[in-house]
């Protein structure tokens, strides 16, 4: 049975012809290429000595790296950007938690401590943002499909209601005890939720399933 990888996102489709679109990542099929035996098994003769032939055929050196694009290189390596976000993604259901504690039982204290948590997560969206954009460009070659533009416009709307939240609080501590204070709750779950399609998008990609 013939194989084929997405050049995306990695994802290994077995059968006679690749698919239509990828299932994870949603590529189109002119992005599988067919696995051939040359390409599964690249180390088979690692150890061999090289024979002219194969010397000629050598592959010349790559360009000479800049340090930007070596520290690129580590965020992706180290997976960097799967890393930064388990913050925000822990954070956000806590403050979200605590403003509708406050929300239902009137409790300055959850509110304030809401802040504080949403002031967390807004101070380490940059971070997060920042390597989901390397990961993006240098592992899945900054590809254009519904999933990536579904995540992209999840991080762009999490970065906005997670500074808008904070801000909120910070204005009026009091907000969770006032007459818009259901409007405050639904922005926050809204906020909520685009961490949580993001967080599964990022779990697809990882995945594979």
């Amino acid at each position: 049975m013939r194989k084929w990888k997405c050049e995306v996102c990695g994802y290994i489709h077995t059968g006679d012809s690749p698919p239509d679109k990828c299932p994870v990542c949603g590529a189109d099929k002119s992005q599988f290429t067919e696995i051939t035996e040359t390409d599964a098994a690249p180390a088979a003769e690692a150890g061999q000595p090289k024979t002219p032939a194969t010397a000629a055929v050598e592959p010349e050196a790559p360009a000479r790296q800049t340090a930007f694009d070596f520290l690129l290189g580590l965020v992706v390596k180290h997976h960097a950007h799967p890393i930064a976000t388990h913050i925000p993604n822990g954070v956000i259901p806590v403050s979200v938690l605590f403003i509708l504690i406050s929300a239902l039982l009137n409790v300055e204290v959850f509110a304030r401590a809401a802040y504080l948590n949403m002031v967390v997560v807004v101070l380490s969206l940059p971070v997060v943002l920042f390597t989901g954009w390397v990961e993006w460009q240098k592992k899945y070659k900054g590809a254009i499909t519904p999933l990536f533009i579904t995540k992209i416009a999840c991080a762009g709307l999490v970065s906005v209601l997670a500074f808008t939240s904070a801000a909120w609080l910070m204005i009026d501590p009091q907000v969770t005890a006032s007459s818009g204070k259901w409007s405050f709750v639904l922005l926050n779950i809204v906020l909520l939720g685009a961490a949580g399609v993001a967080g599964h998008i990022g779990g697809k990609l990882v995945f594979k399933d």
